[in-house]
């Protein structure tokens, strides 16, 4: 007899707005930076969205930002909340390393070239690399059975992963997933057993705080790379 199917559902959110540079334009250790006020009240608007959300399980990864998204959505939610470093962000390459006269099209269009041999983020982490992390660590979860509704905060990356992953466009589709702060995915994975058979994606990049994205013209990537003082980066 053929075992039945097991619908599962993930919320998938990036973390709020952060400040990746000083007030100087000096860049910031990516690890550690917090929420910034605007990240911490768009992080508050998606938990009055999700208040009523049934979660079994909450992960996140092991960077702060994550983490502190994570508790504003979650709210008085008496639900443990696990951290996982398979989950952290891309690690970019030095940007002070990058020639000016590559820097805009090398960060503006980092996504776009994931998929080509050799490619690493912003002379970073390999692509490759990268996408062999985030899937083992979704996996994982995957794998345990303890779970069918899960609130799920990483990063734009990390998201982006998870989305080509379950449309099956693989890297090459990175750049068509945009994740705009404390924006939201839901993805339903649906299993036999320990086997995926398929993934749908109901919902994706939903930001409650700015529904129409009126106020959202920018790329991801454009907007870091309208943040970055050439200047500061080699001072």
């Amino acid at each position: 007899m053929t075992e039945p199917l097991r619908r599962r559902r993930c919320y998938l959110v990036r973390h709020g707005h952060v400040s990746y540079f000083d007030a100087t334009g000096r860049p910031l250790d990516p690890r550690s930076v917090p929420l910034s006020e605007t990240g911490a009240w768009q992080a508050q608007v998606l938990g009055k969205v999700l208040a009523d959300t049934p979660f079994d399980r909450a992960v996140c990864s092991d960077y702060p930002r994550t983490r502190q998204t994570l508790d504003h959505v979650l709210g008085e939610r008496p639900l443990r909340v696990e951290q996982c470093s398979q989950l952290r962000e891309v690690r970019a390459g030095r940007l002070r390393e990058i020639p000016h006269e590559c820097l805009q099209q090398e960060v503006t269009e980092a996504y776009q070239c994931a998929h080509l041999a050799g490619a690493a983020f912003l002379r970073g982490e390999p692509w490759v690399a990268f996408e062999q992390r985030v899937l083992e660590g979704f996996q994982q979860l995957l794998a345990e059975p303890d779970w069918s509704s899960l609130l799920l905060v990483t990063h734009d990356a990390v998201n982006r992963i998870l989305l080509a992953w379950a449309s099956g466009a693989g890297l090459r589709g990175l750049a068509a997933f945009e994740q705009d702060h404390a924006c939201l995915n839901i993805v339903d994975v649906d299993m036999r057993g320990t086997q995926v058979v398929r993934a749908i994606i109901r919902t994706h990049n939903f930001t409650p705080y700015d529904p129409s994205k009126a106020a959202i013209q920018q790329t991801v990537m454009e907007h870091l790379f309208s943040a970055i003082d050439p200047h500061r980066l080699r001072a």
